[in-house]
């Protein structure tokens, strides 16, 4: 099952364009390898895009100057090593590379989810914890692109595994994988820190019987693991740190959290089903998890959840420290955020709910006894149906919704829907119809250099405008909403790799009907007509 998830990921990988923040993501890592530079990113740390970087030095990528390497100019250097890969023709390539160890990493998920399963219900419980995060047609979507969402589940979850080995051990070998796999947490997003203040929280809980010093110094041992952990993999990346060892931590790493406390403080245009707003609203995140994740698949997580209440007493409270106080903790900071700009947020989380859900559905099962074969089936049935959605999904994973929400382009935007991936599906098109182009993508594409004949939308008038439109989901939904409010007056007829309306004008529309909240349905015939 593995191996045909990576398959079609590959597939995907090939086929979808760079993504948004992508170029940042590789244009990063390239240089803290090549030239010791950790600075260039403000999203810090830099261990996830170092990684993915490394397949595309294989490619020989064309790598612009930057002065002397120091201080941050991410976006600027971001676009200008997409218009150096367009230029060479390089492109499609160095973006497929740098998606093959994230992809590597979201395979490794399902092995750790099934390690969380074994470890509370038995290999069964753990193919199922395995099963339920393949079964996704969003974790296949986000799973093949280079970001840093699928690093930090793969951390979340190898922490949640070694407290969970921990606490039914507690020996010092255990304690030092442990420290080792909170380091992890840390290195791949600064909220990994919440991850690992909670599991030593849990160390210092667990072992307080045995003596306030024993249960202090256990966790100090992992916390000096952590802390060697993540020093090691700046020192590797640039020696010339070496001078900042007496602090805590990095300055970069310390860098990283100052830019996102701003950053992931100001709110940011939203949308979902038929909603515009600024900011964060709680319900937008239950509401995506229900339109982004196959119906079958979330009954299944639903009835696992209710399952662990049949787990063990002692393994049940374990299960609730290891994976339940890390998954809560991350929600909870999530759904303060006010950038509800995907669910790819809550990954770790909902990989932490799969692995509890499939040790929950076997304790069930186990419990019903007279109705164990029929339980058995039903979930077979689920399982199948939920797997179907994500194979069925290929080859637009990313722009997938679950149904009734569809079209999705009337119910999503953003990473839910459209992250820039139609980019290659976009220029192809637009040969030889000279359209108006409205595209959301990553800095670096412009749209009179970059897409055949293509001429701007934005700022043009909709009476300067006729014959073909192509917009994208993402810039007609929220980032360019205001500027585009009169094109969701008018149905298109056409849709682009899940993510780009195409719209075709007869006439120029002069006369614009009132804007509307969310985009129309598709036309009935070849011309774009009021709706």
């Amino acid at each position: 099952m593995t191996a045909g998830f990576l398959a079609l990921g590959l597939a995907e990988a090939w086929s979808d364009s760079p993504t948004f923040d992508e170029p940042v993501y590789v244009s990063s890592g390239v240089a803290a390898v090549l030239h010791h530079d950790v600075t260039l990113n403000e999203e810090h740390p830099p261990l996830a895009k170092v990684l993915a970087a490394l397949p595309v030095l294989l490619e020989h990528p064309v790598v612009p100057g930057n002065g002397a390497w120091t201080g941050n100019d991410e976006y600027s250097y971001g676009a200008r090593f997409v218009a150096a890969q367009v230029a060479a023709g390089k492109l499609r390539r160095v973006t497929f590379a740098s998606r093959l160890v994230p992809l590597v990493e979201t395979a490794g998920v399902t092995f750790v989810l099934y390690a969380i399963g074994l470890e509370l219900s038995g290999a069964v419980a753990g193919a199922l914890s395995g099963l339920l995060w393949l079964a996704s047609p969003f974790v296949l979507g986000i799973g093949h692109l280079d970001g840093t969402d699928m690093p930090f589940a793969l951390g979340v979850a190898l922490a949640s595994w070694a407290l969970l080995r921990w606490l039914r051990w507690r020996d010092t070998r255990r304690l030092a994988w442990l420290g080792l796999a909170l380091a992890a947490a840390a290195e791949t997003q600064v909220t990994g820190l919440l991850v690992v203040v909670s599991a030593l929280a849990v160390v210092v809980a667990a072992e307080w019987r045995s003596g306030i010093v024993r249960a202090l110094t256990r966790a100090a041992l992992a916390g000096l693991i952590v802390w060697a952990a993540v020093w090691a993999i700046y020192l590797v990346l640039d020696p010339a740190m070496a001078e900042q060892l007496p602090r805590l931590v990095p300055r970069p790493y310390l860098d990283g959290i100052r830019y996102l406390s701003v950053h992931d403080a100001a709110g940011s245009a939203a949308y979902i089903d038929g909603i515009a707003y600024t900011g964060g609203r709680w319900w937008y995140w239950p509401l995506s998890l229900a339109i982004k994740w196959p119906e079958a698949g979330l009954l299944l997580l639903i009835a696992g959840a209710i399952g662990c209440r049949w787990l063990p007493r002692d393994l049940r409270r374990r299960a609730g420290a290891a994976v339940g106080v890390p998954a809560v903790l991350l929600t909870a900071f999530t759904l303060t955020m006010p950038k509800d700009v995907g669910l790819r947020y809550l990954l770790p989380v909902l990989a932490l709910w799969a692995a509890a859900a499939g040790g929950g559905l076997v304790a069930a099962a186990a419990a019903l006894r007279g109705a164990r074969r029929g339980a058995g089936a039903v979930m077979a049935v689920l399982l199948v149906v939920a797997l179907a959605a994500t194979a069925g999904s290929f080859p637009g994973s990313i722009a997938w919704t679950a149904w009734p929400f569809r079209p999705n382009y009337t119910v999503v935007t953003d990473s839910n829907v459209d992250w820039g991936q139609g980019l290659y599906a976009l220029r192809a098109w637009g040969a030889g119809r000279d359209p108006w182009v409205g595209y959301f993508g990553p800095r670096g594409i412009t749209t009179t250099a970059d897409i055949p004949g293509a001429r701007p939308l934005l700022g043009t008038a909709p009476g300067h405008v006729t014959g073909w439109v192509a917009v994208s989901v993402t810039a007609l939904n929220s980032t360019n909403r205001s500027a585009l409010s009169w094109l969701r007056g008018w149905c298109p007829v056409d849709i682009l790799d899940g993510s780009i309306l195409i719209y075709h004008f007869s006439r120029t529309p002069v006369e614009s009907p009132a804007p509307a909240a969310r985009p129309a349905r598709l036309c009935p015939g070849p011309w774009s007509s009021p709706r």
